[in-house]
């Protein structure tokens, strides 16, 4: 939207501050940190045990080649490299961080879709607690719903919050302004500061995002914690309106970037409330209260659609995958096709390649199931040269 929701406005101060920095753990009181300036006796590296997507632990088989096919003609191996998902895993966060933004991008859109006139109105907002206030883990996960409340009643319907623990220093700020690069803060500061935790200090907020209200009320003073109304997103342009789709990913993988959540915790970074809440937007909406989804027809093609704006807008920080399906085999004149090693049971049981392809085929498949491994120094192999020399000493030629 372009406009404000009738008395809904923007704080300037706080918007100014939102453009700059823009799963059940243990229930703990232990005090997780301040601003670098007051940190005394009290404070052992406070925050610093919270953990930011991508610098973290990667799983134990992340960044191993592995089979991924066999041509069924010259039987080829094909390898593909092993990926642990984890949003801690320095390769694989960006995976995490744009599944994570097109599944909330498709909540909303799919939202946005069964909705008429106003209603389909949606914006982002930052719910602040005060200076000092969040000093613990169960705090930090307890200011979401505070947060949440805040936000229902200003008018909020259904909306997601993605917590925050940290804001950007003044040194960073400042440097970033006379570095003045093509990125956004924080992809400078991930991209530049390996030791990111010198240019950031405690200070959690709350960032809501999702459908508001007819009448909307206004940032007081009366509350307790700080409300800023930031922006009313793109129109909805539907199923395949490609504008509304950008905004809402765009902003959610922005948002997902520099999300943090305390060492170990398993938490979801997105949780929903209201009309959007899991329990209320459901498949089959039996009770009043309830909302049902789109059908799943329409869902198929509405997530299409914002994943092909996924991959346009992943551009700053590539994960390294190019989407691309390898099915014909890339041997000059061999005309095969390459067979998933996961279909090679099925597929053996169809057809009946050459005695040497079939050899290859089981192997690959056993290989990556797990059931065979090569030889000690050959296990795990980290890059495609080692995995082909393990592949060697696999067939035993």
């Amino acid at each position: 939207m372009s406009g404000d929701f009738g008395p809904l406005r923007a704080d300037v101060e706080h918007l100014a501050k939102a453009r700059q920095d823009s799963p059940e753990t243990p229930d703990t009181q232990t005090p997780v940190g301040a601003r670098p300036e007051q940190l005394g006796d009290y404070f052992t590296e406070p925050y610093e045990s919270y953990e930011l997507p991508g610098k973290g632990e990667s799983g134990p088989r992340c960044g191993e080649w592995k089979p991924a096919g066999v041509c069924d003609s010259c039987g080829r191996l094909d390898l593909t490299v092993e990926q642990c998902g984890r949003r801690t895993c320095p390769q694989c966060w960006h995976g995490w961080a744009r599944d994570a933004a097109v599944r909330a991008t498709e909540r909303i859109q799919a939202w946005r879709y069964g909705q008429q006139g106003w209603k389909k109105q949606a914006a982002h907002a930052i719910v602040s607690p005060p200076e000092g206030e969040v000093q613990s883990t169960r705090q930090f996960w307890n200011g979401k719903k505070k947060a949440a409340e805040l936000a229902k009643s200003k008018g909020w319907r259904g909306f997601a919050v993605i917590a925050h623990p940290w804001r950007a220093t003044e040194e960073a700020k400042e440097e970033y302004r006379e570095v003045e690069p093509d990125v956004g803060l924080w992809v400078w500061l991930r991209q530049s500061k390996p030791d990111i935790h010198q240019w950031v200090y405690w200070s959690p907020h709350y960032h809501i995002i999702g459908a508001t209200g007819a009448d909307m009320e206004p940032a007081e003073e009366s509350d307790d914690w700080v409300y800023s109304f930031i922006r009313s997103v793109t129109p909805y342009g539907g199923i395949s309106g490609k504008e509304s789709h950008e905004d809402i990913y765009g902003l959610f993988r922005y948002l997902l970037s520099h999300t943090g959540w305390p060492e170990g915790a398993t938490r979801q970074a997105v949780t929903w409330y209201g009309t959007l809440a899991n329990s209320v937007f459901v498949e089959d909406a039996t009770e009043d209260w309830q909302h049902e989804k789109p059908s799943d027809g329409l869902l198929s093609v509405l997530r299409r659609h914002i994943e092909e704006v996924a991959g346009v807008e992943e551009t700053g920080e590539s994960d390294g995958e190019s989407g691309d399906e390898k099915t014909e085999c890339p041997v000059d004149d061999c005309g095969g096709v390459i067979i998933d090693v996961w279909d090679v049971k099925a597929y053996l049981r169809q057809q009946e390649p050459p005695p040497d392809v079939e050899k290859r085929m089981k192997l690959a498949w056993q290989w990556r199931l797990g059931e065979i491994e090569p030889p000690p120094g050959a296990k795990r192999p980290q890059t495609e040269e080692q995995a082909r020399e393990s592949w060697v000493l696999v067939l035993g030629e």
